[in-house]
């Protein structure tokens, strides 16, 4: 069975089935600003990180929910991460934090070299622009001790010793980042959405390159995928700029859904997806398990497809008024 968990203001949303059969739950955590969301299904565990309250565990499916890590961790947690080799739990904050947890939230250690990068004086998020956080963590799958850190506004920052030391931003890559992944046979392979497009690596991050022909105008990406039995088959989901992103009920809100394969330009996908206006920037969801397999979850629903990202069908279920509009600040993929 896959389950997809993804905010909406005070909630997390669940969708879990498989083929035709799907049900969708709503878990009330009693937070206003739900900013992150990682899950641990075989373990029954939803952490949730709040935008001024800090971080939530819940043991039993979202039936109830107790603060972790409440001494040590700042109160806006903006980005959650499960290992998924070691099930290490990591978390990323405003401002830019990096912390993790072996056991289940219990304790916690710093990754405190990610002060120390000669870029941090320029890091900056431009709504809040005194400040800066950890927008996205990944993992390696093959070497546990491979860690990249995304700093909104500030770039990609890598570690190859478990955080011991991390590198600073390398040129071409995109520093507004948005979204990053590991493909999840290769640790070489990586990808990027960011402010100014996408870029990608095959060195493992030491080198970058920015690729954005087909794009057009819609450059301002959010949210990349790449197909788990297949490098070369990328998708992204975009819109022309953060006031066009993000918010339902804004008049200009667009997004649109790119796909690539190899080095042949980016293509818009449409079929099975909804109507690009009105639609808020889709997430893109993969499982290592579904070679081929792809999920999407916007304002409009859930959508999969099982030819690589070409064409798109609706999961039968029904979002309530409430989420459809609202602002969807994350969601992640289990089964």
């Amino acid at each position: 069975m896959t389950s997809i968990y993804f905010t909406s203001g005070s909630k997390i949303i669940s969708v879990s089935g498989r083929e035709r059969d799907w049900s969708i739950n709503e878990i009330e955590t009693g937070y206003d600003d739900v900013r992150a969301v990682a899950a641990d299904e075989l373990a029954e565990t939803i952490y949730v990180g709040t935008f001024d309250d800090g971080l939530f565990r819940s043991r039993n499916n979202g039936e109830t929910f107790e603060a972790v890590g409440q001494d040590v961790l700042p109160k806006r947690v903006m980005s959650l991460h499960i290992s998924p080799v070691s099930k290490r739990l990591y978390v990323g904050t405003e401002p830019s934090e990096l912390h993790y947890s072996d056991d289940d939230g219990e304790t916690w250690a710093e990754m405190t070299a990610l002060q120390d990068l000669p870029s941090k004086s320029e890091w900056s998020f431009p709504p809040r622009p005194d400040t800066h956080h950890v927008k996205d963590i990944a993992s390696g799958t093959q070497d546990e001790s491979f860690v990249l850190a995304g700093i909104e506004l500030g770039g990609i920052m890598r570690s190859v010793d478990n955080g011991e030391s991390f590198e600073d931003r390398k040129a071409g890559s995109q520093f507004d980042v948005h979204n990053m992944i590991i493909h999840p046979d290769d640790d070489n392979l990586l990808y990027e959405a960011g402010g100014g497009g996408y870029a990608w690596s095959d060195d493992k991050g030491e080198s970058w390159q920015i690729d954005n022909e087909g794009l057009g105008d819609f450059t301002y990406l959010v949210h990349v995928a790449v197909d788990p039995g297949d490098k070369n088959t990328v998708l992204v989901s975009g819109a022309r700029g953060p006031v066009s992103a993000y918010m339902p009920e804004r008049e200009k809100t667009e997004m649109k859904v790119f796909r690539k394969q190899g080095d042949t330009p980016w293509e818009e996908i449409t079929e099975g997806l909804p109507d690009s206006k009105g639609t808020i920037v889709t997430h893109l969801l993969t499982s290592p398990d579904e070679p081929s397999v792809f999920y999407g979850v916007n304002n409009k629903g859930v959508y999969h497809s099982v030819d690589r990202g070409k064409s798109w069908m609706k999961v039968p279920v029904e979002f309530p008024e409430e989420v459809t509009k609202n602002k969807i600040n994350s969601a992640c993929l289990t089964n």
